[in-house]
């Protein structure tokens, strides 16, 4: 066997090409490679709950009262897959979307968002309110918004002979 100057070379230089294309099929499995978190997109669900979904199927409307001060009413958001874990943001229009209420997801994937039924200067809300839920984008996974959705407020009602007696 007799190994010539070119021989080597080009030996050598197969060898520094397959060592070279071995590298790069790691480097690019590494980092081309989609995470546990692309992998499955998350399914979020939102369901509102409480006596104001009761109300809805009774009237047609969510409705939160102020003379009920046991009245319940919030939203619940489940994620499926349960992780990445998820922030989830409860708002309200009032000439851009507001923050109402926020949370993370729990290790179950759920998450409950609370009304706050008093508006400024700690008056109870009166009329009727637009609301979404947003779920910012986390760990490869897309921002999501509910659809909108309307809540009416209902404040103490003003006694009815007050407005019978006025300048009759």
């Amino acid at each position: 066997m007799s190994f010539t100057v070119a021989t080597l070379l080009r030996s050598r230089k197969s060898l520094i090409l397959a060592t070279f294309i071995l590298a790069a099929v790691l480097i690019s499995n590494f980092f081309l490679a989609p995470s546990k978190a692309e992998a499955a997109t998350q399914a979020i669900s939102y369901y509102i709950n409480g006596d104001c979904s009761d109300y809805y199927d009774e009237e047609g409307e969510y409705a939160i009262f102020e003379e009920e001060e046991d009245w319940s009413c919030y939203v619940s958001v489940k994620v499926k897959p349960l992780t990445p874990k998820r922030k989830v943001i409860l708002q309200y229009w009032d000439k851009k979307w507001k923050e109402e209420d926020s949370l993370t997801t729990s290790s179950k994937g759920s998450a409950n968002l609370f009304f706050d039924n008093y508006c400024t200067q700690g008056q109870f809300c009166d009329g009727k309110w637009k609301f979404r839920v947003l779920v910012p984008a986390a760990s490869g996974q897309k921002a999501t918004n509910s659809t909108s959705f309307y809540v009416v407020f209902y404040p103490l009602s003003v006694d009815d002979y007050n407005e019978d007696y006025e300048g009759n």
